[in-house]
Formats: C-alpha cells, structure tokens, sequence
C-alpha cells in the first residue's frame, strides 16, 4: 500500500489524478482498518443428527451445509458452506484462535468427511 504511495508521489501525474488517487487509497486502508478492529467472533456450531452447522450471532445463516470440498493443514483451515438461499460463505479457521484440541479434532472432522 505504502508502494503505490510511493509510485503516486513519485511518478510525473498531474497533481489533481495524483490527489485523488492517494485519497481513494487512504479511505480504502482506513475502511479496511475499521472493517478488521470490528470483527466480531463467532462460534461455529455443528450437529451431527442434522447434518447442519450453525454461526452463532449470524440469524441469516442458522443451517449451513458443509460443501464437499475443505482446505485443511496443520495451521488453517478453510470452510466452505452453502446457505438456504445457495450462497457460499467462507470461514477460515487459523491454529491461534481456538484451542489446540479443538483445531485438531475440526480437521480430523473435516477430513474423514471427505473420504
């Protein structure tokens, strides 16, 4: 982000392009800032007589079905689901944000179901 700044300040473009450029890039950093400090954590549920899974906090997608395909390695896993309405919701699932224990057993979850 910095480098396009940088290339901006840098590069012979007429000051009024060159102000409006760095402008647009300045309110997507700060957008992308806010947007991050305010994540909410949620709480991924599954029921196995249902098949489903859940988010909790998220009214909109109370029964997702898990789509055929996870990305899964030791340090993250990536999930894929599929809504009611047939959207695809990603979430991604890093080592540090829940225990050790629980890391584990979602990916050997994840990876029987995809035998």
């Amino acid at each position: 982000m910095l480098t396009v700044i940088f290339l901006l300040v840098i590069l012979p473009i007429l000051l009024w392009p060159k102000t409006i450029a760095i402008a647009v890039i300045i309110v997507l950093l700060v957008r992308a800032v806010f947007v991050w400090g305010n994540a909410q954590n949620q709480i991924l549920l599954f029921n196995p007589e249902t098949d489903y899974w859940q988010l909790d906090g998220a009214e909109e997608y109370q029964e997702l079905r898990l789509k055929p395909d996870q990305f899964v390695t030791a340090g993250l896993v990536i999930m894929y689901f599929e809504t009611p309405k047939g959207s695809v919701i990603k979430r991604f699932i890093t080592r540090d944000v829940v225990s050790k224990a629980d890391h584990h057993r979602l990916r050997v979850l994840l990876l029987a179901r995809s035998h």
